[in-house]
């Protein structure tokens, strides 16, 4: 873990260990993927291509943090919404991520296992360490 503990509090805490979380598990995604199929998916050499599609009107309920959010970074909060979930549907049609969680084992190299990583990893991980130090 960074030594960036020291200057978070820990509501910011909370948020990096999420963060650090997700971002374990989406390369475990990736890379499991890749090993699994020895190459990069076709699709992921289309998905910087910007495919501006037609836009549908559609009500649908977000969390109040999520929207809270994005709307704090100013005007054009809804189309940075629909990035965030294009990104996602480009890994999911890219074969980079399935359903809900990717079953196919990820081998942390010839010999060994590596487990796909799950939410609270980080923190008890930094836990775990900082009472191995005395902190």
């Amino acid at each position: 873990m960074a030594d960036t503990d020291k200057r978070l509090n820990a509501r910011e805490r909370e948020h990096h260990y999420y963060l650090v979380d997700a971002m374990r598990r989406f390369e475990w995604d990736m890379h499991s993927r890749i090993w699994i199929e020895s190459r990069i998916p076709p699709d992921w050499h289309e998905i910087a291509d910007r495919r501006d599609s037609a836009k549908v009107q559609l009500t649908v309920r977000f969390d109040a943090d999520v929207v809270k959010w994005f709307k704090s970074m100013g005007p054009g909060y809804q189309p940075r919404m629909n990035d965030v979930l294009r990104a996602f549907m480009h890994a999911k049609l890219s074969g980079l991520l399935h359903g809900d969680a990717t079953i196919e084992p990820f081998r942390e190299n010839a010999t060994g296992r590596m487990p796909m990583p799950d939410w609270g990893d980080t923190a008890r991980e930094s836990a775990e360490r900082n009472a191995r130090l005395g902190e």
